[in-house]
């Protein structure tokens, strides 16, 4: 086993604490993965994980991910404690901090069913949001994520920390609006908009077609590009008119799932 790095000088110890920077993640095109968690999801898929620094705490504990990383070809290095702390983002760490380069697909890299089930977000800003409505996707079995014109970066060390590595296990792309607008018709896929003063529920729309489920950032909700698609709202019986952009994500989602279990198209289960 390789010397533990003692130093909190040590280049490689400040490079890790940049790359929580959104500017040094995009000009070295690597992330940051903090926790076993995280990892062991990152590990199934087959996300290449370059490397994982470790504390002596997580030596017996994790001995099984270690391996499972040195197996996949990542490269192992332990840190005493006081460095895992500096490199270390998240509120409880565990002594595991793993590296791998940025992916960045495409729409044309997205899978393909005959009933696809994608969601669509466009523009949200805050982290934990997209974390979280990454955790309902995967949760949902959604086909993929669309990421559009996204004011927070996919690879946010706290997108990936709220989403518990569901990041790793979503297929996701980024695109503008217009793009995916295009992608999803050029692919006879129903476009459903979540809009609080919508004319239509949820509940009065066939999900089990090919679909697409559209939300906007809470603030601002969806732009203009989606104005000509089906609108539906979740009915509110409070004063308020909306929920949290991933609660509205969830309650969608499952309503598909809850569609599409032993039924056929034709109108929506009841």
């Amino acid at each position: 086993m390789k010397a533990p790095i003692t130093s909190l000088s040590n280049p490689t110890i400040k490079n890790l604490v940049k790359l929580r920077q959104h500017r040094e993640r995009a000009k070295q095109g690597m992330l940051l993965i903090d926790g076993a968690r995280a990892l062991r999801v990152a590990l199934r898929n087959d996300f290449p994980v370059s490397a994982v620094y470790f504390s002596q705490a997580a030596t017996d504990k994790q001995a099984d991910l270690l391996r499972n990383v040195q197996d996949a070809g990542g490269n192992l290095q332990p840190v005493t404690p006081a460095v895992f702390r500096k490199i270390s983002y998240a509120e409880h760490p565990d002594g595991l901090l793993g590296v791998a380069p940025c992916p960045y697909a495409t729409l044309a890299d997205l899978p393909t069913t005959n009933k696809p089930l994608y969601l669509v977000v466009e523009r949200l800003e805050k982290p934990g949001n997209l974390g979280a409505i990454l955790r309902s996707a995967d949760a949902a079995g959604a086909t993929a994520l669309v990421l559009c014109d996204g004011r927070t970066d996919l690879w946010n060390p706290n997108v990936i920390r709220a989403s518990q590595g569901a990041c790793f296990a979503v297929p996701v792309a980024v695109a503008t609006a217009e793009g995916a607008l295009l992608w999803l018709h050029h692919g006879a896929v129903q476009i459903i908009a979540a809009a609080p003063l919508a004319p239509r529920s949820y509940y009065e729309i066939d999900l089990r077609l090919p679909s697409a489920l559209v939300l906007g950032a809470e603030q601002d909700g969806l732009t203009s590009v989606w104005r000509d698609e089906t609108r539906v709202c979740i009915p509110m019986a409070g004063q308020l008119d909306s929920l949290n952009v991933a609660q509205t994500a969830s309650i969608l989602l499952f309503e598909a799932v809850r569609q599409r279990v032993n039924s056929a198209p034709g109108r929506p289960a009841t």
